[in-house]
């Protein structure tokens, strides 16, 4: 499965790894792709075993706003 997050506060490269960092921790996650030109993070899963709100809580944790 596939979603794209709208998170704002991203405002490099570093910020993008930070981001993709956070997002490969959680579990279910198979790759990400922030772009911080865009404000978007697009997340690859396993359906069924990654939970979208856990990771946006950990996205919102490193200091991004999700939404």
């Amino acid at each position: 499965m596939k979603t794209v997050l709208n998170v704002k506060g991203m405002k490099c490269g570093g910020c993008e790894t930070t981001v993709r960092e956070t997002v490969k921790a959680c579990t279910g996650v198979t790759d990400v792709k922030p772009n911080f030109k865009e404000n978007t993070v697009e997340i690859e899963y396993e359906e069924g075993k990654a939970d979208l709100v856990a990771i946006s809580k950990a996205i919102s944790a490193k200091g991004f706003q999700v939404g």
